[in-house]
């Protein structure tokens, strides 16, 4: 297993804090007025389609999924705590408790894999794409939603506890003629993969930076065909609840969604 053992932790024990956080769109804006909008646009029509949602949470992408024309929709999940929170809020849906690298499906058993802000937990992608490869039928597709590396790749400067600056870039010093170097996006001298650590919901997790070079890479070995990958723009319900998220994610962006085929 390639997620580290206290995300699965946190997820788990702090499932009901998680819900509550990820249904309120006060407290989860990023979701509501950003990533939730940018996903659901790359998605095909979804009348009739067979559906697997890896990393479904708390259920409500699935409710979505099936509410919106999908004919089946299953939600996997490696927190058993967020998936017992799943079957109560949507007990006409399939839910089951699964690591996403070890998909307990025949091969070519779905038209569509869906994942929102699950990979970047993973410190290998080979075996999750492996794995979606062989449970999509041919032509199928698999769309998720990921950290942007440009977010992770920030420097935080800290001032008494308190994140002060989130720097990336240079500074030329001209009485040396060196450069002052803030954050680190290649991360090369970890092979492209740094782990790092956050707490969502109260929860401490631990996620995974990689360059968009490593991503892409990954994504063609794997034998799956990028169709599209997009940076997305805030929503106006964005602008309207949160100005200053909306500048932001006016300049660079916190998520990127990635439509790859079979």
């Amino acid at each position: 297993m390639s997620t580290d053992a206290r995300t699965v932790a946190g997820y788990d024990s702090g499932a009901s804090g998680y819900d509550a956080h990820v249904s309120d769109p006060t407290q989860s804006p990023f979701h509501t007025y950003y990533e939730k909008p940018a996903i659901r646009a790359e998605l095909p029509n979804l009348t009739g389609l067979s559906v697997v949602s890896l990393g479904c949470g708390n259920g409500a992408d699935s409710r979505w999924l099936k509410d919106n024309g999908a004919t089946r929709v299953v939600g996997v999940d490696i927190a058993k705590g967020l998936i017992d929170i799943a079957k109560q809020k949507y007990a006409d849906l399939e839910f089951h408790v699964m690591d996403i690298e070890k998909l307990d499906f025949p091969d070519e058993s779905f038209d569509l894999v869906y994942s929102s802000l699950v990979l970047h937990y993973l410190s290998s992608w080979t075996k999750v794409l492996g794995e979606v490869r062989r449970v999509l039928k041919p032509s199928g597709k698999f769309i998720f939603s990921d950290g942007h590396p440009i977010e992770s790749a920030l420097e935080k400067r800290y001032d008494d506890s308190k994140i002060k600056k989130e720097l990336l870039g240079r500074i030329l010093m001209p009485a040396t003629g060196t450069y002052e170097l803030y954050g680190d996006y290649l991360v090369a001298a970890e092979g492209g993969v740094k782990k790092m650590k956050a707490h969502i919901a109260g929860n401490e997790v631990y996620f995974f930076h990689r360059p968009i070079s490593k991503i892409v890479n990954d994504i063609a070995n794997s034998g799956l065909i990028i169709e599209k990958m997009v940076e997305p723009l805030p929503t106006e319900g964005m602008k309207e609840k949160h100005q200053k998220h909306y500048d932001q994610l006016m300049k660079y962006p916190d998520f990127m969604i990635w439509v790859l085929r079979k």
